[in-house]
């Protein structure tokens, strides 16, 4: 699944203000009545909202409201038993959440979370001088504010733990995602200024992007500080074990988004300037994953590992033996003359496409237009056809979409690679308006939103029964490797 961070002004979650916390928008409301700490009524007048379509706005306004009145009840009267035995044990394990809860009062407060536009403050009073009435109103809410946003976080930790292991006890294994990256606007920036290329002023001299390639022909400027690895390195590099620690207690395995980046990253200006369009720079390679894994010795890793990459990169992933990932929408080209499928390593994670590509409904149909065409002669599809019947459900001719798509599904199944992810929209046949991400295109990502009504029991049985005969059967025992 994608980041669990907060989300930005576009919806993403690779550039939130916490490398830590999760967003209060995936709280569970149902449960906070059951714990008494909303009144059933409390749920009333849900907001409408469109069945295929995320309306954050809507959503965040509706729930943030519940979310304050579960506060005061918890507060106030004590509800919430479960909540009230975990808050102890919650902020010893989790050391991040008194700046989190810093960094949102203070953004709310100066109305930007631009921490360099903050003025400088005096020490916050104590929580007793609060509760004892010793100091002026203006104080008090502060101190309030900070202890709504821990409770916040307290709130997603407990239910977050009860469904991993819900899912753990049915053997269903949860793999996240850590963004290579954190947000120049955020918590991580502010506390720890010295682990990025920052200058004096918080601002950043270079930033992080990525060249040329087929989604965007100029490059990628991420508007993201890069890491000083010089100085995470003489800290033995304990910001990104903390930080992977906390990921794995939350999944069975990550994927390391972006995985080049620490082979090396690219840097880049932070304006357009024809006379340094950016460079690749050495990253910690293998130092810092025998690091890593010293101390995480039984971490799972998955490495995003797409792209044009040097042989450097391969040989990072493999002296580690990380599975690295295979997307079947990025193997085709009208020079193939073979199945490349075959050639995919088993220590892998074969995909029919990711939350950066079109739907492969769409993308089939892209394909199928511009071969028709002919000026754009993208596919051998007479091969590719050849090579996908034998997959064809029940034999049937591959004379449309759809039919392709099932072919496709059931050829990446019986690829060598160790697992398989298929995204719910290539599953479920959608066009590209389910598209969750356009790499480089800020407007209209990150809203599709799934229909439980097409989660039928049909697909269910299909899934299943495909899921038997290609033998993609994953059993999870407690850190059992990928």
């Amino acid at each position: 699944m994608l980041p669990l961070n907060p989300i930005d002004d576009c919806f993403s979650p690779y550039a939130s203000i916490s490398t830590f916390a999760a967003d209060p928008i995936y709280i569970d409301l149902e449960d906070l009545v059951n714990e008494g700490l909303l009144a059933p009524e409390d749920l009333d007048e849900f907001p409408e909202s469109p069945i295929d379509r995320t309306d954050y706005d809507t959503a965040r306004t509706y729930r943030m409201d519940r979310l304050y009145r579960a506060f005061c009840n918890y507060i106030q009267q004590g509800d919430g038993t479960k909540y009230h035995a975990a808050y102890e044990s919650f902020l010893a394990a989790n050391l991040w959440i008194s700046s989190h809860a810093e960094f949102c009062v203070r953004s709310e407060k100066y109305g930007t979370i631009d921490w360099t536009q903050w003025p400088d403050e005096p020490d916050e009073p104590d929580a007793l001088d609060v509760a004892l009435g010793a100091i002026d109103e203006d104080a008090a809410e502060y101190q309030i504010s900070l202890v709504f946003h821990t409770f916040l976080q307290l709130l997603f930790d407990v239910q977050w733990k009860e469904l991993h292991q819900y899912c753990r006890e049915r053997g269903i294994g949860l793999i996240g995602d850590v963004p290579i990256y954190v947000s120049k606007n955020s918590v991580d920036t502010w506390t720890f200024p010295h682990l990025f290329q920052l200058d004096e002023n918080g601002d950043m001299p270079r930033i992080a992007g990525a060249p040329a390639d087929s989604f965007n022909p100029d490059g990628q400027r991420w508007n993201s500080p890069l890491y000083d690895w010089d100085a995470l390195r003489s800290r033995k590099y304990s910001w990104w074990i903390y930080r992977l620690q906390t990921a794995l207690q939350r999944f069975d395995a990550v994927r390391l988004d972006h995985f080049i980046g620490f082979y090396n990253y690219f840097s880049m200006t932070p304006e357009p300037d024809p006379d340094d369009p950016g460079h690749w720079v050495p990253g910690p390679a293998d130092e810092f994953f025998e690091t890593i894994l010293k101390e995480i010795p039984d971490a799972q890793f998955i490495a995003e590992d797409l792209g044009v990459m040097k042989q450097g990169v391969h040989d990072l992933r493999d002296k580690f033996g990380f599975p690295g990932m295979n997307v079947f929408q990025f193997n085709f080209d009208h020079r193939l003359s073979h199945d490349p499928t075959v050639e995919w390593k088993q220590n892998s994670v074969v995909c029919t496409g990711t939350h950066d590509t079109n739907t492969l409904t769409a993308w089939i149909n892209e394909v199928l237009e511009d071969a028709q065409k002919g000026d754009v002669p993208y596919w051998n599809l007479p091969f590719i056809l050849e090579m996908l019947q034998p997959f064809a459900p029940n034999g049937q001719p591959l004379d449309d979409p759809e039919a392709i798509r099932w072919a496709i599904i059931r050829k990446v199944m019986s690829s060598p690679g160790n697992v398989a992810i298929f995204p719910m929209q290539d599953l479920l046949g959608l066009s590209a308006e389910a598209r969750m991400n356009f790499p480089g295109h800020a407007d209209g990502n990150w809203v599709w939103r799934l229909d439980e009504s097409l989660l039928t029991d049909e697909l269910a049985d299909q899934f299943h029964r495909w899921t038997s005969e290609f033998e993609r059967r994953f059993y999870l025992e407690s850190r059992s490797k990928l």
